[in-house]
């Protein structure tokens, strides 16, 4: 049985939701979930966590995620990408803007912020899509989440495009903040292509194509290295037998963890638990080998 994650390239005009069904078929997966749904606009990055995996999606889900992103300056979209209806603005000219003040709009964006989430979003409100709302014209109010931009940098600007790269907390959306950039130097822009580079410490390279699943599956990351810039704690062999039954262990420590992972002595990861006042307490752990 294939327990891990599966890093895939998805590639453009394909759902998130789609991709993750052809996975499932060509490995013979039961139970898989996607981690970080892309827009079919988008590429890259698609973790899609397989059977024991699924365990762990939402630790995955709170890392830090990289973008590379084509911003186009000058006109507006109504969902945020050339997916949507285009309009030009009556806004400054994007010709006649300069390095430094782009670099320096830029910087000012780094940083926690309130961002609104789009109303063209997968985000339910009240068990509704709002992107399903959106397409009937119905716009509601959204409450503002709390968002970090990591870094932002660019790359090239050619007459009235933008090429960043953007390192940015779970919950952004990038589509909104590129029209951030735009209303900031006063231009307006969409998101013209984008694409995730990296979440977490799971890097590029590691990306497998939806045409080499099979020739590529010693790639899937085992469940044993999905978290691995967690902190870990090793337990003894009597005390696995007590952690599978969901009782606390000794930790022998005075630091205290909200999360830690738990691990014997072969660096097998057993689980997610919790280190307080010298005990470890199982929240969520790994079905163990018979």
């Amino acid at each position: 049985m294939i327990n891990g994650t599966l890093l895939l390239d998805k590639p453009k005009n394909i759902t998130s939701n789609g991709a993750l069904r052809i996975v499932k078929k060509e490995l013979s997966v039961k139970k898989a979930g996607i981690v970080g749904i892309l827009d079919p606009l988008a590429t890259g990055m698609l973790p899609i966590v397989l059977n024991e995996g699924t365990k762990l999606a939402r630790y995955v889900e709170a890392y830090e995620k990289e973008y590379q992103v084509i911003v186009k300056l000058g006109l507006m979209s109504n969902t945020g990408d050339n997916e949507g209806v285009i309009t030009k603005t009556n806004k400054d000219d994007p010709f006649e803007l300069k390095d430094k003040f782009i670099k320096m709009t830029l910087k000012d964006l780094v940083g926690i912020q309130k961002q609104i989430p789009p109303m063209y979003s997968a985000l339910k409100v009240n068990g509704v899509k709002l992107y399903n709302l959106a397409r009937k014209g119905i716009v509601i109010d959204r409450e503002p989440r709390d968002i970090n931009i990591l870094d932002i940098k660019l790359i090239s600007y050619d007459e009235d495009e933008l090429s960043l790269n953007i390192v940015c907390s779970k919950g952004t959306y990038i589509r909104t903040l590129v029209e951030t950039i735009g209303d900031k130097l006063n231009t307006g822009a969409y998101t013209k292509e984008l694409r995730r580079l990296r979440i977490g410490h799971f890097i590029e390279n590691d990306m497998v194509t939806l045409e080499n699943l099979s020739k590529d599956i010693n790639k899937i990351i085992h469940v044993n290295h999905m978290l691995d810039n967690f902190k870990s704690f090793v337990i003894n062999d009597s005390d696995i037998l007590r952690i599978s039954r969901g009782q606390t262990v000794s930790a022998f420590s005075a630091k205290n963890y909200d999360e830690i992972a738990i691990k014997d002595k072969n660096n097998n990861l057993l689980g997610i638990g919790r280190m307080a006042n010298g005990l470890i307490y199982p929240k969520r752990l790994i079905k163990f080998d018979k």
